[in-house]
């Protein structure tokens, strides 16, 4: 079957770290350059199909018309449906690992103030969840206890690296206790869910329209958990 030219829209973000998803048990790994851009391909079309579409209204057999495979080929790679969408997971907290590690080393917040420092972590936080916010939020329903070991263990790196920053900016008299700072990432990252999860009803009275909106909101929580003032 041949590959539909429109397999992915233009400027959709590609799936990467073949190795991670490889390592996932319900995986099996390809051992061939050809079965490694199937595998690929299949990612990539449950990330295109989850743009605008319920994870449970989608069937394998339109994945793998997306894929263009047939379905047995999936079930050559993948165990179920939802080991893909363990899969599109991992990949892209595969990428996030190494931008968090990039993007929140002191190196590169060292020449920024503290409030230059906070606008640019939780704009960046911002952004990820909305870039991805359609494969996050069948995630997050998903119940699955790999995904959210995987999920929080960005988490706490995140909140390691952002510490680490706090230290670097704050005078010794106002370092903050490793726990509030996680604490205040924590409670940024539930807030960023929340929107998720309630997509695309309103949250609250006066629930944020735009990203802006939302990376200002998460903002005032930080700094208020942290005792940080404007």
């Amino acid at each position: 079957m041949a590959k539909p030219r429109n397999a992915s829209p233009i400027g959709a973000e590609q799936p990467q770290g073949l190795a991670a998803i490889s390592k996932l048990a319900r995986v099996n790994a390809p051992k061939q350059a050809r079965s490694e851009q199937r595998l690929a391909d299949i990612v990539q079309a449950l990330n295109v199909l989850l743009d605008g579409r319920s994870f449970d209204d989608i069937t394998i057999p339109e994945i793998a018309a997306r894929a263009g495979c047939v379905p047995a080929s999936i079930y050559a790679r993948f165990k179920d449906k939802r080991s893909i969408l363990v899969a599109l997971h991992e990949s892209f907290r595969n990428q996030q690992v190494t931008q968090i590690e990039e993007s929140l080393s002191t190196d590169a917040h060292k020449d920024l103030s503290l409030d230059d420092s906070i606008r640019l972590i939780l704009r960046n936080l911002t952004r990820h969840y909305s870039r991805r916010q359609h494969m996050l939020r069948s995630t997050l329903f998903l119940d699955d206890q790999e995904i959210y070991e995987g999920a929080g263990a960005l988490i706490a790196l995140v909140s390691t690296r952002v510490s680490a920053i706090l230290r670097q900016k704050l005078p010794k008299r106002r370092i903050m206790s490793e726990e509030r700072v996680d604490l205040a990432v924590r409670s940024v990252v539930a807030l960023l869910q929340q929107r998720l999860i309630f997509r695309p009803a309103s949250v609250g009275r006066f629930a944020p329209s735009d990203d802006s909106q939302i990376a200002s909101e998460i903002t005032i929580v930080f700094r208020s958990i942290l005792q940080i003032g404007d």
